[in-house]
């Protein structure tokens, strides 16, 4: 009986420790499919087509680990060619948020492979 008790005070103490914000990323990059989308060591999703946006995804951590402040990378396809980028803007997604980000022809962008 007792270890069921300090277990079960345990799993409450770690849940209550821990926090979740989501994040959905928007593919408007004509004739251009993201593939291998991450935030920060967080993989978010395999592949979006032109015009599609992702489901939520939600990022649990710990409390203090919040904001998560990070750039967008991936991999642009489209006409044969495929190179991987990040974007200039670090995004901040902070604990209970929804982060929605936009990916368009404007958007500013960076290929770390060439510098």
């Amino acid at each position: 009986m007792r270890s069921i008790l300090l277990l079960t005070i345990s799993c409450l103490t770690m849940t209550a420790c821990m926090d979740s914000g989501t994040i959905k990323v928007q593919n408007k990059v004509h004739n251009a499919k993201l593939e291998n989308i991450s935030f920060g060591d967080v993989s978010l999703y395999s592949s979006l087509l032109p015009g599609e946006t992702s489901s939520k995804k939600v990022i649990t951590d710990k409390k203090e680990s919040f904001p998560k402040i990070n750039q967008l990378e991936f991999y642009m396809a489209g006409s044969g060619n495929r190179v991987y980028l990040k974007t200039k803007t670090k995004y901040k997604l902070d604990a209970g948020e929804s982060l929605l980000i936009v990916i368009s022809d404007s958007t500013a962008v960076i290929n770390p492979l060439n510098q």
